[in-house]
């Protein structure tokens, strides 16, 4: 989609509307507050008269202060229901982008900056809900008003109103190109307002990283590149913004003038009353403010336009599972086979470039299956397939004899517990990290239980605050070790039937990998165990061993039988022999 419609703009505010009703007594609120406004310069004009003509009514004085208090709080309460409806507008708008962008696919985000989709979900909400609170809102009364206004005009005195048609024509051949304009750079400052926040969670995130390479200098220089480039669109916002709003002043001005000089000529030539006139003036002001804001309301409709494009974009976006092939869609009852099964599986990220070919081994339960392989060979896809982050392309992959594609995405990922050598860590308290994603609360001696079975009972028993101790962003008060053992106790919380294992015991000190690997043979008891691994120590105990050359199968068995007849196996096992007695 090239750009928003006008249509899909609009249907943007009116899909996330609170109810009919709440609408129908803003807009009615709106309408007697104008209305009020409408009438008061209609008794001035009579008050006007009355004192010209020395025969003051108190009467009339006080109806008139009545009038103009109840359309102050009538105007206080409609504005104060149309920012409620704004808010609930974009808070609305804002709750679906939150749930959607959770259950976007991978693929997704291997194509878009997390940076960016941030902006989308704040910046561009935020001037979506500036535009309907600061400018669609007064654009709403301000046009009741105007209407009611020349109506009025025509009515006391149709020569002056018809100099008021001028503005129009003038305002609009001013706005049309000049509003165009807008809303490409505005489009262009919000792209770049997304580029800007994306590179500044990236430095944030890996701040450490900048750090240690040296690289506050580059960083610096790159941020300077990306505020300048913001500058610039807002200079260029800032010109459109020039040319506007002075030349509707001058055109608001120079017939505000003219009718004034007019209306001052038929007083003095007695076709017009005193008060006429000064409700004439009061009927222009009423005219003038809106108008004026109009030429803000059309560029400012322009640059919420390009923000809502992005929102709606995003809104479009596909949800995780809705595009997975169901291979079958009610399950079987009796099964012979307890595990999974690859069964001829072919996937690739690109088109042109296979990653994985008729991939076929099977994994039984209560056994350890290792993959081994060369770095590239596709070991870590195989597991995202069995995680269901991207769909099989060719053949299929079961569980107990059935396709996982017949299990809900929620209902087989809660199937599975999954520990990687990053054993990502959130900020928070160590309860929160060992029990996220649960379904159900589980009682401190269920989480003493299970770290105490990852072996970090002890670490956590000397902390201050307990499970209630903060880890820090990323987990960064915790040591390698810690982490690794807190992911493997979140997965014995899980009891999940299905254990993934990717490099778990990586970088890992020989004191650290021994904790962690008694606590995953623990974890290992009663499921099935896939595992991805470089280590002697955690392939050699596997009951089966799937060797993986450039995206194929091209042998397995047990480790004594795997290094004495396959070469790469072989090659793999002394070069690290090699490397652990070099290290020695």
């Amino acid at each position: 989609m090239e750009t928003l419609s006008y249509k899909q703009f609009v249907g943007i505010f009116t899909t996330y509307r609170p109810s009919r009703m709440l609408l129908t007594m803003a807009f009615t609120l709106s309408l007697v507050q104008t209305g009020l406004s409408l009438v008061i310069p209609l008794i001035a004009m009579d008050l006007v008269n009355l004192l010209i003509e020395e025969s003051f009514n108190g009467l009339l004085l006080v109806g008139l202060v009545l009038l103009f208090v109840t359309q102050v709080v009538l105007s206080g309460l409609s504005l104060y229901l149309m920012i409620y409806i704004g808010e609930k507008v974009i808070v609305r708008l804002r709750d679906d982008l939150w749930n959607r962008v959770v259950r976007l696919p991978l693929t997704f985000y291997d194509k878009n900056n997390s940076g960016e989709i941030m902006s989308r979900i704040t910046n561009d909400t935020n001037v979506m809900k500036n535009f309907f609170i600061d400018h669609l809102v007064p654009f709403v009364t301000g046009l009741i008003s105007i209407i009611g206004s020349f109506i009025i005009l025509f009515v006391l005195n149709w020569s002056m109103a018809l100099l008021f048609l001028i503005i129009f024509p003038l305002a609009f051949f001013v706005i049309k190109p000049l509003g165009k304009r807008m809303y490409s750079v505005s489009r262009d400052l919000q792209q770049e307002t997304a580029s800007f926040q994306g590179d500044l969670s990236r430095v944030l995130g890996d701040v450490r990283l900048v750090k240690f390479s040296v690289a506050e200098k580059q960083e610096a220089a790159e941020g300077t590149k990306r505020a300048t480039k913001l500058y610039h669109y807002g200079l260029s916002t800032g010109k459109i913004l020039a040319i506007v709003a002075p030349l509707m002043t001058a055109i608001i001005l120079l017939v505000l003038v003219m009718i004034i000089g007019y209306g001052g000529y038929q007083v003095a030539t007695g076709s017009l009353s005193a008060g006429a006139l000064v409700a004439v003036v009061f009927y222009i002001f009423q005219i003038i403010n809106p108008l004026s804001m109009m030429a803000q309301f059309f560029t400012q409709a322009q640059k919420a336009m390009g923000a809502t494009e992005r929102v709606y974009l995003l809104l479009q976006e596909e949800h995780e599972g809705s595009r997975d092939p169901v291979k079958e869609p009610v399950r079987k009852k009796q099964h012979t086979f307890r595990g999974i099964r690859f069964s001829n599986v072919g996937f690739s990220y690109d088109p042109e470039r296979s990653i994985l070919k008729n991939i076929s081994f099977t994994a039984e339960k209560n056994h350890v299956t290792a993959i081994v392989g060369p770095s590239g060979t596709g070991k870590t896809t195989m597991f995202s397939l069995v995680e269901r982050f991207y769909a099989v392309e060719e053949g299929d992959i079961l569980f107990n004899n059935d396709s996982i594609y017949s299990y809900t995405l929620e209902e087989w990922r809660r199937k599975i517990a999954y520990v990687s050598q990053e054993s990502p860590i959130m900020s928070g308290s160590i309860r929160k990290n060992v029990t996220y994603g649960l379904k159900q609360a589980k009682s401190d001696q269920t989480i003493y239980e299970a770290l105490g079975k990852a072996n970090l009972m002890s670490d956590i028993m000397g902390l201050p605050k307990g499970l209630d101790t903060e880890v820090g962003e990323r987990g960064i008060r915790l040591s390698g070790g810690q982490r690794q053992r807190m992911a493997i106790a979140r997965a014995i919380l899980r009891d999940a039937d299905i254990l993934l294992l990717d490099e778990a015991t990586a970088h890992l000190d020989g004191q650290s990998e021994a904790l962690v690997q008694d606590a995953l043979n623990e974890l290992m008891r009663e499921r099935t165990t896939l595992i991805i691994a470089h280590r002697i120590a955690t392939v050699q105990n596997a009951n089966n061993i799937v060797v993986v050359e450039n995206g194929e199968v091209t042998d397995q068995g047990i480790h004594e039988d795997l290094y004495k007849r396959n070469t790469l196996y072989h090659q793999l096992v002394n070069r690290q022999m090699l490397s652990n007695n070099y290290g020695a």
